[in-house]
């Protein structure tokens, strides 16, 4: 069981607006502790972690927790999640797809190029907050995360 006090450091990935702002307000509604950065692209997701372009100042600690869209301009989120899992340091992030799709390659791909979970996102408000609450559970109570 996870002691996190101070939260679980999520990465939100998605290039749709919408979605992030409806993150954003479902996070802000949940009881437990996290701190939710967000990004609109791949690469602004590898320049956040590697701490470079208009990430260069951030202090280089890592997500306990990326969450990944798949259907993504330039890069998708299947050839981000191919980079990360390669990278020493980055690899060990676990990466959840959370996306509009739910076609079974997309769910196999994800777990083949090293996802730790598949997500398809709720088409309500209510139904997104719940399943973040869920989310928030399992990953503070239920798994442990690397260190």
């Amino acid at each position: 069981m996870n002691n996190y006090h101070n939260g679980l450091n999520i990465l939100l990935v998605d290039d749709s607006e919408d979605d992030i702002i409806m993150a954003q307000k479902a996070f802000a509604q949940l009881s437990f502790p996290h701190k939710l950065e967000t990004v609109m692209s791949a690469q602004a997701a590898l320049d956040y972690l590697q701490c470079r372009g208009s990430y260069a100042d951030r202090k280089p600690v890592l997500p306990d927790i990326l969450l990944l869209d798949i259907n993504m301009p330039l890069m998708n989120g299947f050839a981000l999640l191919k980079i990360l899992k390669a990278d020493q340091l980055l690899k060990k992030i676990p990466v959840i797809m959370l996306t509009s799709s739910s076609a079974m390659e997309d769910v196999s791909r994800s777990y083949e190029c090293g996802a730790a979970s598949f997500i398809t996102k709720p088409e309500s408000f209510e139904g997104f907050k719940n399943l973040l609450g869920d989310f928030g559970k399992y990953w503070l109570t239920v798994s442990a995360l690397p260190q």
